[in-house]
């Protein structure tokens, strides 16, 4: 069961948001301290307690010593003092634990106990203060104002833990701040003063920017779209130029979310000031263009011995590529680095001056240099290639969509589609009647017949092209034999003169004329009804006897 001293101590490192031992250490080092008066005033003392009884132990420290090295009796002793101590057997640079008194005794004790444990917990928490937001530097954090000094001189913040200075030269100069406003600030400085650990914030920063796009946009955070650089004048326009490493991927649609709901969130955060996205690129005059927009840019020209940029603009977008006060080519040349000069594209004509088009932009994705193919996206996969998790999830074939034939081994037998089998059994043979012999023509050669592509259901198309093809096929046998109509079931319409078709010639069923019964008498309907098992056909054929 813990005593009360111990509940104390884990309530305090509670409030304190400091670990139990770091109190327990401060306590201890604070009771060593009170313990030393009178007797133990030069003697170094060590102070344990028990962290789950609250039992406090004290001894004396002594350092066993050679005589001829002795220097402090108070802290060092010999062995034959040790031995007389009680500590026999003792050698030199062991350590004797003499057991003291552990409560400290008298009102001034007490209080100098109080001030050296207030005075440890307060450099405890300085310190965890400091290693806390020494590895935020760089980062964003969220405060809320406590107090504008001096005119806007710096504005002090609370951020939880501590407070953090917004000097004048980190503010932004439309914005205002007031009292429990809350504020996202990036934190510039961490260090250590007087007073303790010192945390210095921006709202100016162009990094700023870059932490707010790494909130709104997975894509950046992720490091599919890569941030170039950043041009801000804060509080009025910033220029971002970002690059896609993924292909597939828009860099600046990325950014700007579906319906401008992701930079929106930056743009209200930032007290509605301006952004603009471009698109980086590796070719330095299409670059230059780009960071000129939303201007349009018609001839460009770089010299690169006075690091200068000459463009050529519309003359209506003059005033627009330069902006108001020359914010907008200010930007431009702080994000490329360099200076830039523009005309009118008239006055150029009228120098009789050259222009000079700018490159197409490039609209692929730059995989990071020095990166292995597996950490960067390569080419493109081909549009039929399917990953090997979606193999299963694979897109049927579109109504009218002929599947890629398979190929058919020469020693695999041949198998028929249910359809087909069902068609085999509704189209039986008969025997063919036997033409006079002096008039029978010479048969055509035989060709292999060959399997039916599997391309879908197709009744209608199929059945229609079988249909007239044993039409065809009877024709010219009777014409061959001299007889009028056709040897097998004749048609309806009587007979009819045989018609050249333009349509290939379908092979032929079988060595020495022997065919299939014709289709001539059914149409898709009956067809159909027959192959679901109807009694169409045969309700017909009762009506016309």
């Amino acid at each position: 069961m813990k005593n009360e001293f111990v509940l104390a101590i884990a309530q305090l490192s509670a409030e304190k948001n400091l670990d139990s031992d770091t109190v327990f250490a401060a306590v201890e080092a604070a009771m060593s301290s009170a313990l030393k008066k009178d007797d133990l005033q030069y003697a170094e003392v060590e102070v344990k307690i028990n962290r789950d009884s609250g039992d406090i132990d004290a001894w004396r420290l002594y350092t066993v010593t050679p005589d001829d090295d002795i220097e402090d009796d108070e802290l060092q002793v010999s062995p034959e003092r040790a031995s007389t101590m009680g500590y026999p057997g003792k050698h030199a640079g062991d350590v004797i634990k003499e057991e003291v008194a552990a409560a400290p005794a008298g009102r001034i004790a007490a209080q100098t106990l109080k001030q050296v444990v207030l005075q440890r917990l307060r450099e405890a928490e300085r310190e965890s203060v400091f290693e806390d937001f020494t590895g935020k530097e760089g980062e964003l954090v969220s405060g809320t104002v406590l107090r504008v000094e001096g005119g806007r001189r710096q504005v002090i913040l609370d951020l939880g833990r501590t407070e953090a200075v917004l000097p004048a030269a980190e503010q932004v100069r439309s914005e205002h701040y007031r009292v429990g406003q809350r504020l996202r600030v990036f934190v510039k400085e961490v260090y250590k003063a007087s007073k303790g650990p010192q945390v210095v914030v921006s709202r100016s920063n162009p990094a700023l920017v870059k932490r707010l796009f790494e909130l709104e946009v997975p894509e950046i955070a992720r490091g599919v779209v890569e941030v170039m650089g950043i041009a801000r004048d804060g509080g009025h326009r910033t220029k971002i130029a970002v690059i896609s490493r993924q292909h597939g991927i828009d860099p600046i649609g990325a950014c700007v979310g579906v319906r401008g709901s992701r930079i929106q969130n930056i743009v209200n955060e930032l007290g509605g000031e301006r952004i603009d996205v471009v698109r980086w690129d590796p070719v330095e005059e299409a670059f230059v263009a780009n960071s000129l927009s939303p201007a349009e840019v018609v001839s460009i020209r770089i010299d690169r011995d006075t690091n200068t940029a000459y463009l050529a603009v519309p003359d209506k977008q003059l005033s627009l590529a330069i902006g108001k006060e020359g914010q907008n080519a200010r930007l431009a040349a702080q994000l490329t680095g360099r200076r830039i000069d523009i005309r009118g594209e008239s006055a150029i004509i009228a120098a009789g001056e050259d222009l000079f088009p700018p490159p197409e932009p490039n609209m692929e994705a730059l995989p990071v240099p020095g990166r292995g193919p597996a950490a960067t996206a390569t080419a493109a996969p081909s549009p039929d290639a399917i990953a090997p998790s979606q193999a299963l999830y694979t897109r049927p074939g579109l109504p009218g969509e002929r599947p890629p034939r398979p190929a058919v081994r020469q020693d695999e037998e041949i198998r028929l589609t249910p359809e087909q089998e069902v068609m085999a059994e509704f189209v039986e043979e008969e025997p063919e009647t036997v033409a006079p012999a002096a008039e029978v023509a010479a048969p055509a050669p035989v060709r292999p017949r060959t399997p039916a592509q599997p391309g879908g259901l197709r009744f209608g198309e199929d059945i229609r092209d079988l249909v007239v093809d044993e039409e065809e096929e009877e024709r010219r046998r009777g014409a061959a034999a001299g007889r009028g109509g056709r040897g097998n079931r004749g048609s309806r319409g009587g007979p009819v003169a045989p018609v050249r078709s333009t349509r290939p010639q379908p092979p032929q069923r079988g060595a020495g004329g022997s065919g299939r019964r014709v289709l001539d008498d059914f149409d898709e309907e009956e067809i159909e009804a027959a192959l679901h098992g109807d009694d169409l056909i045969e309700d017909e054929d009762e009506d016309d006897e």
